[in-house]
C-alpha cells in the first residue's frame, strides 16, 4: 500500500480539524473565568495547615446567573 503527499496532508488536516472541534468542544463544556479574587468565600470552616491555604479564588460565573468561586493554590 502506497501513501503519497496528499495522504499525510489529507491526515494532517483532519487532524487539526479534530483538534479544533474538540477546542470547541471544550469552550462549549466547561464555563469561562470572568475574574478572580483573593478573599475567601463567606462560610464556616477552619484552614489547619499554612500549606492549604488558597492563593486566591476563580471567580465563574455560570449560564444560571450564579457566581461560584474555585480556589487556587501556591505552587
Amino acid at each position: 500500500m502506497a501513501f503519497g503527499l496528499g495522504d499525510i496532508l489529507q491526515t494532517l488536516q483532519q487532524g487539526v480539524q479534530a483538534v479544533n472541534n474538540l477546542t470547541t468542544q471544550i469552550k462549549t463544556t466547561f464555563p469561562q473565568a470572568t475574574t478572580s479574587s483573593t478573599s475567601a468565600p463567606a462560610t464556616l470552616g477552619t484552614i489547619t495547615f499554612t500549606s492549604s491555604e488558597a492563593t486566591g479564588f476563580l471567580l465563574v460565573a455560570l449560564s444560571s446567573g450564579v457566581t461560584v468561586k474555585f480556589p487556587y493554590y501556591p505552587q
